[in-house]
């Protein structure tokens, strides 16, 4: 590809790059909780839109606990269009849930969207384009339709996450949204992670400090459908002091471990 094509029309080039590549398969994850409302029409539009469309590829839906029938409807769903549902008599929360649809996936792609229709399943082949250059591709979110107040949150955490770390790259690190390899997988994943809430952005953190490659790339953002599953006005003290907590931990640990390498 020429260069100067690749500069003038980015959008083109990236799925330029999807054509000339093979269709690897990949592993699409959801957590789910009391999703009743959208969660069967949500997984037949990103099942058509990817596993329909990569040979090999799977589904699979951490349903953690749910009292509304989303269970009934995901056990109706593997039994229609084969999704892998994930399900257990207790609540795990959202973290143990993530980790153990991520740990089951089988393809050396996994890619993850929140549900609740926030996001629209065909970008996800911006994503898939950059697969071979970078080990994490994240969504930014733009064209946002959600509340201000979660906006100015977003901007603030990503401004502060930038400064205290110095990672340059980063403007939407908790983004549900994401395309990653089986070196994140292994390296990040696998290892300590110490964030209670915003785990995504922990994620984003260590990938980078890792050496790992990671890009963002601009996604849009709708308002949730039904209910909101997101965080709650009242908990957010408590989650942002607990998240710049985590901050701290997190910087030591990098430079203990730097030290440890330098010596």
């Amino acid at each position: 590809m020429h260069p100067l094509f690749q500069k003038v029309f980015p959008l083109y080039a990236d799925y330029w790059r999807v054509s000339k590549a093979a269709s690897d398969p990949v592993s699409v994850v959801m957590v789910a909780f009391n999703e009743a409302q959208t969660i069967e029409a949500e997984v037949l539009r990103f099942h058509e839109a990817i596993v329909g469309r990569l040979a090999g590829s799977e589904f699979i839906v951490a349903e953690d606990g749910s009292t509304d029938g989303t269970s009934e409807i995901l056990q109706d769903l593997a039994r229609r269009i084969g999704i892998r549902h994930l399900t257990g008599t207790e609540r795990k929360g959202y973290k143990r849930a993530f980790l153990d649809a991520i740990f089951s996936a089988r393809n050396p792609y996994v890619f993850f969207s929140d549900s609740g229709g926030k996001h629209d399943p065909e970008e996800f082949w911006k994503l898939y384009a950059l697969r071979a250059e970078y080990d994490l591709i994240v969504g930014r979110k733009t064209r946002r339709k959600d509340q201000l107040y979660r906006q100015l949150l977003t901007w603030s955490y990503n401004f502060a996450l930038r400064q205290y770390f110095g990672f340059e790259d980063i403007r939407d690190a908790d983004s549900g949204f994401r395309l990653f390899n089986r070196a994140v997988i292994d390296q990040v994943l696998r290892g300590k992670l110490i964030y209670r809430n915003l785990i995504a952005s922990e994620i984003v953190l260590r990938t980078i400090r890792s050496g790992l490659r990671y890009r963002e790339v601009e996604v849009s953002y709708d308002m949730r459908q039904g209910e909101s599953r997101g965080l709650p006005p009242a908990k957010l003290p408590t989650v942002i002091i607990g998240a710049l907590r985590a901050m701290v931990d997190l910087k030591s640990e990098f430079a203990v471990s730097a030290t440890e390498r330098g010596g």
